[in-house]
């Protein structure tokens, strides 16, 4: 195990440079060598290279998705998300059920008309399976670019909240097919009859009770960081809440996801912006930027390991089928809740609505889902062979396909403001100049008394290497990319034309100039920014 360890986190380090190196999304990078690994590995428990670990529904439900599911939910502006909620939840409840419904219709359909016959109950499984879009990919995707704050929290916050809704339909659906397939899923009661009554009531007791968890725990937790200053015990009780959550919501048999995912919120919102220091805060985003860092490489280069090429080449018409079934699916879905969506400043801009659509990108919670028919009885095997094939080869096809094809459509259709680049760059740029407040604080707190000569100078030297590190990566970036000199120009701009705009407004309230004239003056800061 130890070595697995060991192998799997040397092969992400490398992945991640190659990623930067050749511009692709670290995703799409981590599951082609998952894939590589895979075949070079071989056959047997721990084959060529002693790889010995499986991505179990066990690892990822309990140990990977709370953290991925956390840290991405952590980093969501709560106000955002609430003045998107609309678009977000249609996307995410109806918007799921609807197409898993859908994409069986047009399968079913397809299938038929070409002489291919395949039960109804396998591709309302599987479709069940491949309902929602996946957080871990969605958000690890997006994460690699630079787009509007609404778009990005109108495509992450469906990621997060639909995957809990997939974990429930799915549930539901296995209970309606799991006889019929002669299927036997663990932890779940196939037998029990399906009355439309009870599994309204039990959806809608998973989604609300898992909510009401996520909520309490959050909030519990933000007002104990608000009591303690340390910044490792705080830490440490944003990771208690992550899968406190989870465990506790799993107990009372309610939707772990979206405790988690309400959670992370909570703590995001109130816990870090009211209770904790700026010192465990950033304590608090580099613990939890490292796991997911972590848990990322370890999902998809497992996921690459799952998936055996060969066994998917008999059922590569039908997964070719199915996954472009599955993009018109989501292309209707998106376009009609941008319909549904009255008021003008809610709905989704048209411009957006290509890319939510390809940004649909199923990954490993379906592999999960479909790693459950692993433990089932003898007398479905050919039926979970097809199941196993079809839903590893879309999502195979979902994360190198679309994981690839993303940057290049958002640059298409001109809603790529910036790069990854770019944004660090800026980032930097930032740093330095509030390194540079700093220092001149800290020496007007010496030259008033208010500091010692000694404490002075150990607080001055930390800013200084702190400065010195920041500059030599400014450099470095500049050095690779002579470019980003253009943004600075901007950013320096904008800096001078805000300052320009808020003297007229100080002039204005001092009597200099009358409230006409500063408007008109503001205007001009304004559209000589648009030049």
């Amino acid at each position: 195990m130890t070595v697995s360890f060991v192998a799997i986190l040397m092969v992400a380090c490398v992945m991640a440079l190659l990623a930067r190196r050749l511009k692709l999304p670290y995703t799409v990078v981590l599951v082609v060598a998952g894939l590589i690994v895979s075949y070079i590995n071989g056959a047997g428990e721990a084959g060529k290279l002693g790889i010995d670990i499986k991505l179990t529904p066990e690892l990822l439900l309990q140990i990977f998705l709370p953290i991925l599911l956390f840290e991405a939910a952590f980093h969501v502006d709560l106000k955002s998300f609430l003045e998107n909620k609309r678009a977000i939840l249609f996307l995410a409840i109806p918007g799921v059920i609807f197409g898993m419904l859908l994409t069986t219709g047009l399968f079913m359909a397809t299938t038929q008309a070409i002489g291919i016959p395949v039960s109804w109950q396998v591709v309302l499984l599987v479709a069940a399976m491949l309902a929602a879009t996946d957080p871990i990919s969605v958000v690890a995707i997006f994460k690699e670019f630079s787009v509007s704050k609404r778009l990005g929290i109108v495509i992450e916050g469906e990621s997060l909240i639909n995957d809990g809704i997939a974990v429930v339909l799915f549930g539901v659906v296995i209970k309606i097919t799991a006889s019929h397939l002669g299927l036997t899923i663990p932890h779940l009661d196939t037998a029990e009859s399906v009355q439309a009554l009870h599994v309204l009531i039990d959806f809608l007791r998973e989604v609300l009770l898992g909510t009401a968890v996520g909520l309490g725990i959050g909030l519990a937790i933000s007002y104990l960081t608000s009591k303690v200053n340390d910044h490792l015990i705080e830490v440490a009780l944003t990771a208690i809440a992550a899968y406190g959550s989870n465990v506790l919501a799993m107990h009372w048999h309610a939707s772990g996801v979206i405790a988690v995912v309400t959670c992370g919120m909570m703590i995001g919102n109130v816990g870090a912006k009211r209770g904790m220091s700026p010192t465990t805060r950033e304590a608090v985003f580099s613990f939890w930027e490292f796991a997911a860092f972590l848990a990322n490489s370890f999902v998809f280069i497992l996921i690459g390991l799952e998936i055996k090429l060969s066994g998917l080449w008999s059922d590569a018409g039908l997964i070719l089928i199915f996954f472009v079934i599955m993009i018109l699916v989501r292309g209707v879905t998106v376009f009609g809740v941008h319909g549904l969506v009255r008021r003008e400043d809610l709905r989704l801009k048209k411009a957006w609505l290509p890319v939510i659509t390809w940004a649909g990108v199923r990954g490993s919670l379906s592999m999960v889902l479909a790693m459950m028919l692993l433990a089932t009885t003898v007398s479905g095997g050919e039926n979970r062979e097809l199941i196993l094939n079809l839903v590893y080869g879309v999502v195979l096809l979902s994360i190198l396909l679309q994981g690839t094809t993303i940057e290049w459509l958002m640059k298409r259709t001109g809603l790529l403001t910036e790069t990854r680049e770019e944004l660090e760059y800026e980032m930097a740029l930032a740093r330095r100049q509030a390194i540079r407040c700093l220092v001149d604080d800290l020496e007007e707190a010496e030259k008033k008394g208010i500091l010692s000569r000694e404490t002075y100078e150990i607080l001055h030297d930390k800013l200084l290497a702190r400065r010195g590190a920041n500059d030599q990566r400014i450099a470095q970036m500049l050095g690779q990319n002579s470019t980003l000199n253009d943004l600075e120009l901007e950013m320096h701009a904008t800096h001078l034309r805000a300052l320009e705009k808020q003297v007229y407004r100080d002039l204005e309230k001092e009597g200099d100039i009358d409230y006409e004239s500063m408007e008109a003056l503001v205007r001009d800061v304004v559209d000589r920014g648009k030049k």
